[in-house]
């Protein structure tokens, strides 16, 4: 009794796999029982040779599979096209069908199918075969783009963990000479060489913050940071308190308000001080920054439900709707006129993120052009963000 099969069903069901996938490997087991079941082979398996190396295999053990070497050879002496009934010595199967998988005229991989007895398929059938194999193709493209793109994020997260590391030292050597002239410890300097000095610890500081911007960023990146996390009960408010007091003085050289406004009673979070406190400081910087003179900053935290939300408002010049949605984008700033002076690396607000997102929370910021704005940070309360 022969089977009929809905080779169109079958192209469908392919489509829909294709476009719901969670993940670029997930499709593929299910196309390769697709394609196993269309040709009556007992196995199939897709082979990516590298970049990464990926088996996916059904019906059989991966014990079974042909030697690597063996099927990469194949693939590169073969033209390209499905080949059947190939003179190639495998001992537990008669015979096979063998495809390449080219990605830009690159040979990538390899589908194997294999069968017990000699066995023949219907030239009707070849068409649906190739799609399926186009499919397959899909999938080793996506598998390929994505491990490129993991391996540069931890290539990039590496250089900057290094370049940070390796410049801290003589930042911090450079700020301690600069600090003894600037005391006097060297003799008196007169006024055009007090500037020149103010000048040099006023660039140092810069640096030293793009430094543990960069440092941070790679570290506190939800996908690619190698940072782990130490959480332990926090006391908001006060990690609030000891930013805003430390950073009166500069507020107060832009003639600028900043002061607080922390809810009575505001519960303990479970949450990385350390992390939470660098997103504060990015904000709060932030406001100072693109505060005009003589206007107010208000750092507020209050309860929300079962998160506590911690908010920096300012009465700066307000953001339109279509930056607001690139502002929390590893290296995004936004171009305006009136900032041009202002040095930043793009990196707070990713930074800021990064931070919510580890503690299970999320940052956004509500604005409107002419009328300030106002950055928040939300973190469940408790153990929930573990």
């Amino acid at each position: 009794m022969s089977v009929v099969i809905d080779e169109y069903a079958i192209l469908r069901d392919v489509m829909r796999i294709l476009a719901t996938a969670s993940e670029p490997s997930a499709p593929t087991t299910p196309i390769l029982e697709h394609l196993r079941q269309m040709t009556g082979a007992k196995s199939a398996s897709m082979l990516i040779f590298d970049e990464p190396r990926s088996l996916f295999v059904v019906g059989m053990n991966e014990a079974d599979m042909p030697a690597d070497s063996a099927l990469t050879q194949l693939a590169k002496e073969l033209p390209y096209g499905i080949h059947h009934q190939l003179d190639v010595p495998t001992p537990q199967y008669d015979s096979w069908i063998f495809a390449q998988i080219r990605v830009k005229e690159n040979i990538v991989g390899a589908v194997c199918l294999f069968f017990d007895g000699q066995h023949q398929i219907s030239n009707h059938h070849h068409p649906a075969i190739e799609s399926l194999i186009d499919s397959l193709t899909i999938c080793a493209t996506h598998i390929r783009l994505v491990a490129r793109h993991e391996k540069l994020g931890r290539n990039q997260s590496e250089f900057m963990r290094i370049v940070s590391h390796d410049l801290r030292s003589p930042l911090t050597s450079i700020q301690g000479f600069a600090s003894m002239l600037e005391a006097g410890s060297v003799g008196e300097l007169n006024s055009q060489q007090e500037h020149f000095v103010e000048k040099i610890l006023s660039g140092i500081s810069q640096m030293t913050s793009l430094v543990e911007n960069f440092q941070d960023a790679g570290r506190y990146d939800p996908e690619t940071g190698f940072y782990e996390m130490q959480r332990k009960p926090c006391d908001v408010g006060e990690i609030i308190r000891k930013i805003v007091s430390n950073h009166i003085v500069p507020a107060e050289k832009q003639e600028l308000n900043l002061k607080t406004q922390i809810e009575d009673d505001l519960p303990i979070i479970f949450a990385d001080s350390n992390m939470l406190e660098r997103a504060i400081i990015n904000l709060v910087d932030n406001a100072i920054k693109y505060t005009p003179n003589g206007r107010e900053i208000i750092v507020q935290a209050l309860r929300n439900g079962d998160s506590v939300h911690i908010a920096v408002k300012d009465n700066g010049l307000g953001i339109s709707p279509e930056n607001q949605k690139l502002l929390f984008e590893r290296h995004v700033r936004i171009a305006r006129t009136e900032h041009k002076r202002v040095k930043g690396s793009g990196l707070g607000l990713f930074i800021v993120r990064s931070v919510a997102r580890r503690h299970g929370g999320e940052a956004w910021v509500e604005s409107e052009e002419g009328n300030g704005s106002t950055f928040f940070i939300k973190v469940p309360i408790g153990e929930v963000n573990m």
